[in-house]
């Protein structure tokens, strides 16, 4: 496949997790070496916007952009935050990245962190990965040791501390204003922006929220440069990706490979296409908040463009085949956004409970005419009146669900 060069899966099941020498071996740190002897923290970000690197969390908003706002920013108390919440169905990609490649994205961190002018790093970390709060725990205590971060790193004038914290895996947390409300030990939901987190965020100073697979780019984008990586993929949205391919695929997991591709590619190519002696009927494309695809729609190119028809979110493709029970399904996601809505606005709270309700009645035949009218106006309040996009998530799939005839009632 084309541009099909790894990034942030190189050193997968090569190295050890648990040992800096390994990723030492590998030209780990090379690049936070190459920062501090030969660039201004203005380089690295002029770097990055080169490479047009966007948010890999779902947003897809330009992560160049985001550095240079923080880093103009007169204040001189700033913060950097690492957002490893990930409290998405079917997404595991982060979690994936601390499992096989921790000090990548401590690498990533650290560069990123000073380059915006941050003396102060969190990784905020999803609070059921206690297997990978130990791993960036045992990463931490060794790349300190190597002065990759502390005071004067690498005997320059850059000082850094990092801390990890760790969430209560709440879905709204991934949201970057309700993440820094958690951090700041207030309830975890979102505030009204503007102002913006890259002008008042954590404690009411610049900050920068990345998720982690962004993060974990930087290191290659520094050592081989930003026009290099805009090379790869999309040209509206550049670089490697990793997708999660679950469901009724032959080849299931994380997969690393360029933006711009269709899911067909993605179902066929990567995933080794359907399931023997299964008929594809859907593919969910994005996580539990994500559209439904149907066959003739297969050969849409995913970006994170927001001309790209189909959103790629996380990076999550869940291939359903026709045998599956679609009031599971919808039980499912419905349950979810009504357990993780934070209840700070009615619309959401009373919307999801509802959507939640008449979900549960369509799984035991009893939806009535009024149960179908309700359905609609639930629909357009979490779309179009919730605080924030938690409420028009939990209407995509149910959305699609009966507009494209997969739901019958």
């Amino acid at each position: 496949m084309k541009d099909n060069k790894k990034i942030i899966t190189a050193n997968w099941g090569h190295i050890d997790p648990f040992k800096i020498s390994d990723y030492l071996k590998a030209g780990g740190y090379a690049a936070l070496k190459k920062f501090v002897s030969e660039m201004k923290p203005q380089a690295v970000i002029s770097e990055i916007k080169k490479s047009g690197l966007s948010g890999r969390g779902g947003a897809g908003f330009g992560a160049g952009e985001k550095f240079k706002m923080v880093a103009e920013n007169k204040r001189s108390e700033k913060y950097f935050i690492c957002n490893l919440d990930e409290s998405e169905p079917g997404t595991y990609k982060d979690r994936m990245i601390v499992d096989n490649d921790p000090h990548l994205l401590l690498e990533g961190i650290i560069i990123a962190a000073v380059a915006v002018g941050a003396h102060k790093a969190y990784i905020y970390i999803n609070g059921n990965y206690g297997k990978q709060k130990e791993i960036l725990e045992t990463a931490l205590l060794a790349a300190r040791a190597k002065n990759f971060w502390g005071a004067g790193i690498l005997d320059s004038e850059y000082d850094l501390d990092i801390e990890i914290f760790s969430g209560a895996g709440a879905y709204i947390c991934g949201e970057e204003t309700a993440l820094i409300n958690s951090i700041e030990g207030n309830r975890g939901e979102p505030k009204l922006r503007p102002p913006f987190p890259t002008e008042v965020g954590l404690f009411g100073c610049p900050t920068c929220v990345n998720n982690a697979e962004t993060i974990a780019n930087i290191p290659w984008i520094i050592l081989n440069g930003g026009k290099k990586y805009a090379k790869i993929g999309a040209a509206c949205s550049p670089g490697m990706k990793l997708y999660i391919l679950g469901g009724s695929v032959k080849k299931t997991g994380v997969v690393e490979a360029p933006t711009g591709l269709t899911i067909r590619q993605l179902i066929d190519d990567l995933g080794g296409g359907v399931t023997r002696g299964k008929e594809f009927w859907f593919a969910q494309i994005g996580g539990a908040s994500g559209r439904l695809v149907m066959e003739n729609e297969l050969d849409t190119t995913l970006t994170f463009s927001h001309d790209c028809p189909i959103p790629l979110g996380s990076g999550a493709v869940l291939v359903v085949e026709k045998a599956a029970n679609i009031y599971d399904l919808i039980l499912s996601w419905t349950e979810f956004f009504r357990r993780e809505s934070c209840g700070k606005c009615v619309p959401c709270r009373e919307g999801t409970f509802r959507l939640n309700e008449i979900a549960n009645r369509l799984g035991d035949g009893e939806i009535s005419d009024r149960d179908k009218e309700a359905l609609q106006d639930i629909l357009w309040t979490l779309e179009n009146t919730t605080f924030c996009p938690l409420g028009k998530f939990a209407a995509v799939a149910m959305r699609d669900a009966v507009e494209k005839g997969i739901l019958t009632y």
